[in-house]
């Protein structure tokens, strides 16, 4: 019998792809003069983009500065080269800073921007072009990067996303401050008359102030996020690698003599585990006090603004962060809170947006405006912030109809539980004669305790026109999205899961990944399981949109 999990699929919906590129080429001696940009005048925020703007002329300096990383490699070879009296290292850095200095160059004189007929539409390339076209109404995301030289010289980089995947549609690289303010309000101001389904909220966005600030979180509570965070702990993580791969070499460079120094050799064995225990201490708050400055970089001066139907975020101390998030586009918003941030009161949201899904190296604002959403607030503040993300959401968590998953979970992970105390016994019995199994009969309670917990943590609910889904014993977790969101429902069932009569139903969004919680339920019992398979199938093709 195949372990493979048989699967039942429902496709709902998918989004057409939101732009259209297409390259032509040039013949050498046919002209293409640039159409320079108009002045900057004072009113140019509030002008429309009916013109091609140009990048600003720093745009060359930063855009090399983009490639510093690729640059690192041929400059290394080539002062290794020079300093070996090897004029050939040298010449290939030399022509490989020549390629990039000119591929920036042609950027700046070639690539132009405009509105026309409410679509974005970028081009640029001398004999080899490529047009660009987005229409405006597909527009998630407008994200704003200022580090330090940024706004020493009042320019910002500025990076365009739709819902087509996880790259941008377009990154201009870089524009004045007046002409971010214009492109903006020219891109969200087209792609609301040619929305016409898209509803205003009244009630609490009055039409004499657009805009409302909605979120500030100072700097103490910051602190408090750093505090009660993991941030610091990953720097643990990765010299604890360091260590076991260079263990010896560090050895031979660090006089452990000189530590040992500390304790005193009379000392009592009571001595030495309290210098230990000090010590450790010592070393985890000072990974704390990282996790801390890490929050205050990043975070300093949060603001979360609603303009008319937008949201806007502004954060950062040395490299600020403007992101641009559409309220109607989010299709997933998830609340976190570990056991410290519920000890200190505070919780944190992050959402998801169509094609938002995250990946390592993404850039400072597409994690502001998913991962690190609302970073932190005080939990009595999540109701109300999470309202304003979806108005016809009454959050109140206690107030759901939550349904817990099947009553034989706990038995079953039970014996999970079991199986994997014995193969840390048997394996701790092998590596350490003859005690090392003991290490197994210890875990047994540990791992007893967290299948129960656990289990009684997962809970799921629906109601006219969401999902809600909670889970995770050390941070807990909840998340909700909403019918005419919905991409795929699924039903999962493995050879173990028929055993005990279960199945995983399966829930996934145009979006994956940024808010690190998926609504997978497993454990359910399998008539539940299909039941709401039926359900959400029938609600997610039927239910009418209410944000577009």
């Amino acid at each position: 019998m195949s372990s493979e999990p048989q699967r039942e699929n429902h496709q709902h919906g998918g989004e057409k792809n939101p732009f259209v590129e297409f390259e032509v080429t040039a013949e050498p001696g046919e002209s293409d003069t640039p159409i320079e940009n108009p002045e900057l005048e004072p009113g140019l925020a509030h002008e429309p983009l009916n013109h091609p703007g140009r990048l600003h002329w720093l745009s060359i300096f930063f855009d090399v500065s983009s490639h510093i990383r690729s640059l690192i490699i041929p400059a290394v070879i080539g002062i290794f080269s020079w300093s070996n009296d090897s004029p050939g290292g040298l010449i290939f850095a030399s022509i490989f800073f020549i390629l990039t200095l000119t591929q920036s160059i042609v950027r700046y004189f070639s690539l132009r921007y405009q509105i026309r007929d409410n679509e974005l539409i970028v081009t640029e390339g001398i004999f080899f072009r490529r047009n660009r076209t987005v229409p405006v109404g597909r527009i998630q995301n407008i994200d704003l990067t200022q580090n330090v030289l940024h706004r020493i010289f009042g320019v910002a980089e500025v990076r365009v996303e739709t819902a087509s995947g996880t790259q941008a549609e377009a990154t201009l690289r870089v524009l004045s401050l007046e002409r971010v303010d214009q492109l903006r309000n020219g891109i969200f101001n087209s792609g609301r008359t040619s929305e016409s389904s898209e509803l205003a909220d009244e009630s609490t966005q009055p039409a004499d102030d657009p805009s409302v600030t909605l979120l500030k979180i100072s700097l103490l509570q910051l602190l408090r996020a750093g505090l009660a965070s993991n941030r610091g702990t990953i720097l643990l993580g990765v010299l604890a690698g360091m260590y076991f791969q260079f263990g010896e070499r560090i050895e031979n460079q660090i006089d452990f003599g000189q530590i040992r120094k500390l304790v005193p050799e009379e000392a009592s064995t009571l001595q030495i585990v309290a210098v230990s225990a000090v010590g450790i201490i010592a070393v985890l708050l000072f990974f704390r006090l990282l996790g801390m400055a890490w929050y205050v970089l990043r975070f300093y001066g949060y603001e979360l603004v609603r303009n008319q139907d937008d949201l806007r975020i502004r954060c950062g101390l040395l490299t600020k962060v403007s992101a641009t998030v559409p309220r109607r586009r989010i299709q997933f918003i998830s609340v976190h809170r570990n056991w410290l941030m519920r000890w200190m009161n505070l919780a944190s949201i992050r959402i998801e947006t169509a094609g938002g899904a995250g990946k390592a190296n993404e850039d400072a604002a597409k994690t502001v405006s998913s991962r690190w959403f609302v970073p932190v607030l005080a939990e009595e503040r999540v109701a109300e912030i999470v309202t304003q993300l979806r108005p016809d959401l009454d959050w109140s968590e206690n107030a759901f109809q939550w349904q817990p998953i099947s009553p034989l979970a706990p038995r079953r992970l039970t014996r999970i539980a079991f199986v994997v105390a014995a193969i840390i016994a048997v394996a701790g019995g092998i590596a350490f004669p003859p005690w090392g199994w003991g290490g197994g009969v210890a875990a047994l309670p540990i791992l007893y305790w967290y299948a129960q917990r656990s289990a009684a943590a997962k809970r799921y609910a629906r109601n006219d026109f969401c999902v809600v889904y909670r889970s995770g014993l050390f941070t807990k977790k909840t998340s909700v999205t909403f019918f005419e969101k919905i991409q795929t429902v699924r039903v999962d069932e493995t050879p173990f899961d028929r055993r005990w009569g279960m199945a995983s139903l399966c829930v996934d969004t145009a979006a994956a990944g940024p808010a690190d919680h998926r609504i997978h339920i497993a454990y359910l019992t399998n008539d539940f399981a299909r039941a709401e398979y039926e359900a959400i199938v029938k609600k997610s093709s039927s239910h009418l949109p209410v944000f577009g």
